[in-house]
């Protein structure tokens, strides 16, 4: 994410998408889109937050209409951040482990 400076410290290439997405984790069930995707995670813009280190579940499909799931860890909540951001909610998932389905997902959206 971009510090105040506005330098960002991600290590990875994020893609901007608005995928419909479902997640699970634990009893917790809800909706939103997928907003940014890197190679091994992903960001969900909803109202429901997991809480931090939670084990999620992402569900989704990719253009050809596939369904794909993933398996993560929640790293990050849109409520660390200070309330002056005024940031819509939403989590980031660490994916793990990323699998080959989910790769070749990513290697598309960066080809095609």
């Amino acid at each position: 994410m971009p510090t105040p400076t506005g330098i960002d410290r991600r290590r990875l290439k994020r893609v901007m998408k608005r995928i419909p997405a479902a997640f699970e984790a634990g009893k917790l069930r809800g909706r939103g889109y997928i907003k940014n995707i890197s190679k091994a995670g992903l960001f969900v813009r909803t109202s429901i937050l997991p809480p931090m280190g939670a084990p999620v579940r992402v569900l989704f499909h990719d253009r050809k209409g596939s369904k794909l799931e993933v398996h993560g860890t929640v790293r990050w909540t849109t409520q660390l951040l200070p309330p002056e951001e005024n940031a819509k909610p939403g989590f980031g998932v660490l994916i793990e482990p990323v699998s080959e389905e989910f790769s070749e997902f990513f290697e598309n959206i960066l080809t095609g």
